[in-house]
């Protein structure tokens, strides 16, 4: 992959660039946003393949173990392609009941960016 379209980050819409075409992102933003795409999947939503994505049922309204989901993020990371390795880092906030983090991507290249 060396490009993909263009999502904002705040609307995480499509977006166009300045000669008003669909705005392309290069590398390695592009592995970061779909890094960032493939993390937010819940599983079954993929039309073409139904097993990919993070498993709904077994986190939506439970409560499941940080190194578990952290597992789930870092599987569903290295599906990217040219992402080699992936490592996730998660913090969970008990009073708002938020999960924060980040997912710290290692490419082919050696390249490593932070999602």
């Amino acid at each position: 992959m060396t490009t993909t379209l263009y999502l904002d980050p705040e609307t995480w819409d499509l977006t166009v660039d300045a000669a008003r075409c669909m705005a392309l992102a290069g590398m390695p933003y592009a592995a970061a946003q779909t890094v960032a795409n493939a993390t937010r999947l819940w599983r079954g939503e993929a039309p073409f393949n139904l097993d990919r994505g993070m498993p709904y049922q077994e986190v939506v309204g439970k409560n499941p173990p940080r190194q578990l989901l952290a597992n789930w993020f870092e599987t569903e990371a290295v599906t990217v392609p040219d992402v080699a390795n992936a490592v996730a880092v998660l913090e969970f906030d008990r009073n708002n009941r938020a999960l924060t983090g980040q997912i710290q991507c290692t490419l082919n290249d050696g390249t490593v960016i932070n999602v």
